[in-house]
């Protein structure tokens, strides 16, 4: 089964039975959908009030979710074969990227194994990603993190920390962001201190 349709200003091309496709009522999105079952069926769940423009590439049997109340500006993801988990009031700029693979493979001459495997990425709450960053197959940001405009994400960057460049590395510890703009009081951020508890309460 092929089926291509587009719903107010986001596009589905859809390939294959028995993927799971679940959009909140209450997301406002752009963009385009592609999923394709070339390794069995996909997943794909969007939580209330996400926004903005969203390109999701998902095959081989990936998932990818989206948590409540995350925004982009404009964002790749690419999931194949792996799944890209992002956690709920997320911020992410313009032109960012999440890659579970290289997309083409590279194999050791002599055994023939592949040296490039797909590897799961895992984004935790309330993390702000800067403009064209990009988060790379096997990563893991931790909730209330930041990763800074252009910074090139392959590692471990551990909750409430900033991370910089490429690649990126923990520039700054201890920090929470908020979407407030301009002056004031961090405490009146009540999700920003949310996760400020939830992460200190599990550590």
């Amino acid at each position: 089964m092929e089926h291509s349709r587009v719903v107010e200003q986001l596009r589905f091309d859809v390939r294959g039975e028995g993927h799971d496709v679940q959009i909140s009522p209450s997301a406002q999105l752009k963009g385009q959908i592609k999923v394709r079952d070339d390794a069995g069926p996909c997943t794909v769940r969007i939580g209330d009030g996400v926004t903005g423009k969203w390109n999701i590439d998902v095959s081989g049997g990936a998932t990818v979710e989206i948590g409540a109340g995350t925004t982009c500006e404009t964002t790749l993801v690419v999931a194949r074969g792996s799944d890209v988990l992002i956690g709920s009031d997320c911020m992410f700029s313009f032109s960012v990227e999440i890659r579970t693979t290289d997309t083409h493979a590279i194999y050791d001459i002599d055994s023939g194994s592949r040296v490039n495997p797909d590897k799961p990425i895992v984004i935790g709450d309330h993390v702000w990603l800067g403009k064209q960053a990009i988060v790379l197959k096997g990563a893991s940001i931790g909730s209330g993190s930041v990763a800074g405009a252009r910074a090139i994400v392959s590692g471990t960057v551990p909750p409430l920390s900033v991370a910089a460049g490429v690649p990126a590395r923990v520039v700054r510890s201890n920090v929470v962001w908020t979407r407030r703009i301009g002056k004031g009081r961090l405490a009146l951020d009540e999700k920003a201190m949310s996760v400020v508890d939830s992460v200190r309460t599990s550590a």
